[in-house]
């Protein structure tokens, strides 16, 4: 109750208070509280609940997702066999026959400048201005061309000629390399006969053996290793400093053809003499390939000679019938080097003998590199005597 004056006698009356206003027992608020608390903390269980839930089912279709991309497509069991195949193709163009057609006027016979086992070689000039070497296959198209150009990419070495481009159109394949100035060393060992003419010294010689060592090295060397499977004095290229550079590696699985069939001679003589009895090609058929290599380096002789035509005159075998090995060195190159073409000789003949006894790529790398250390101390004892034998007239 509430007192309040009356007006008019001025003696106080009783007035029932609001229910407002009378104060909740002690009891009754702590209840209340207490009620609070427990709805907040149930609505905080609820959400707690729905995210466990959404959770659970997130790490179900995660589960799922990655169980599907664990199964390999056919792209990535390719890639499987491939280990070495990285992030190498950024540079590589997809170009288009019509351009092609304008960087060599129209496939003009004009442009061609070679034949290899892909197909006519063009030299080719593109719309950038970039000078490139145009091979173009129009026989039966290669299978998984793309993917095995990509791959081709990939593999990069200062002794091996850059892939620049491909192009797939109108039942055409081509493959665009960068050009290389100075063409095969061929050019530079003998004539169209097949005869020295010494427009190389001994030492560019042994720098060039030593540059496709290192590029074939290098090929042998990826995981699994690539095969040349086609190595040819005309497929090392000298740029405009006389750099060896590899051509046509990883052509092998873009040709149907077997190794063995497609020579531009009848005798062969870079092929190697086992595959007739086994058609398994290995780092040592290569090895074989380079030791022919090496032969016609020192004696500045073609193999394949028009001037060869049956097996006795077959540069191999005259090399391993010679009674002196110095008398196979050739005679243009004079008399100042030839203990270094000796030694060059001596390691041809190991990569020329039966596959068990061949060298491998990393061998023959190191014995290259020894000769040239051990021909540059020489050059350089001469100096010293000429200098010495100078002070006596000083």
């Amino acid at each position: 109750m509430a007192a309040s004056f009356d007006g008019n006698s001025g003696v106080p009356t009783l007035t029932p208070l609001q229910q407002n206003d009378v104060k909740k027992p002690r009891k009754q608020r702590v209840a209340a509280i207490v009620g609070g608390v427990g709805a907040a903390l149930l609505v905080v269980g609820f959400m707690v609940l729905v995210y466990v839930c959404l959770m659970r089912v997130k790490r179900s279709i995660r589960q799922t997702s990655d169980a599907e991309t664990s199964v390999p497509s056919p792209s990535a069991e390719l890639d499987r066999t491939y280990p070495y195949a990285g992030d190498g193709t950024q540079n590589l163009r997809q170009l288009a026959v019509l351009e092609l057609k304008h960087a060599t006027n129209n496939f003009s016979d004009s442009n061609i400048i070679g034949e290899g086992s892909f197909g006519l070689v063009y030299m080719g000039l593109l719309q950038d201005g970039s000078m490139v070497t145009i091979k173009r296959h129009l026989h039966t198209p290669a299978q998984n061309f793309v993917h095995e150009v990509k791959h081709i990419a990939r593999v990069h070495h200062r002794h091996l000629v850059r892939l620049v481009g491909y192009c797939e159109e109108n039942h055409q394949q081509f493959l665009v390399y960068d050009y290389i100035s100075n063409g095969n060393v061929g050019n530079f060992l003998y004539d169209s006969e097949g005869l020295p003419i010494g427009k190389l010294n001994m030492r560019q010689r042994l720098l060039i053996a030593i540059g496709a060592a290192k590029g074939l090295e290098h090929l042998h060397s990826l995981v699994p290793p690539l095969f040349h499977m086609h190595f040819r004095t005309r497929n090392v290229l000298l740029d405009e400093n006389f750099t060896a550079k590899i051509s046509d590696y990883g052509l092998s699985k873009l040709l149907i053809e077997d190794p063995r069939v497609g020579s531009s001679s009848a005798i062969d003589c870079f092929l190697d003499p086992e595959l007739n009895r086994s058609n398994h090609f290995s780092a040592g058929s290569d090895v074989y390939s380079f030791g022919v290599f090496l032969l016609e380096l020192t004696s500045g002789h073609e193999a394949n000679s028009r001037n060869q035509s049956n097996a006795d005159q077959n540069l191999v075998l005259q090399a391993k019938r010679s009674s002196d090995v110095g008398d196979y060195v050739d005679k243009t190159i004079g008399n100042q080097t030839v203990d270094t073409a000796k030694e060059m000789i001596e390691l041809a003949l190991q990569c020329v003998d039966v596959s068990e006894r061949r060298p491998s790529m990393r061998h023959i790398v190191m014995e290259l590199e020894g000769i040239q250390e051990r021909e540059i101390s020489g050059l350089r004892s001469e100096i010293g005597a000429v200098t010495l034998g100078s002070e006596l007239f000083t």
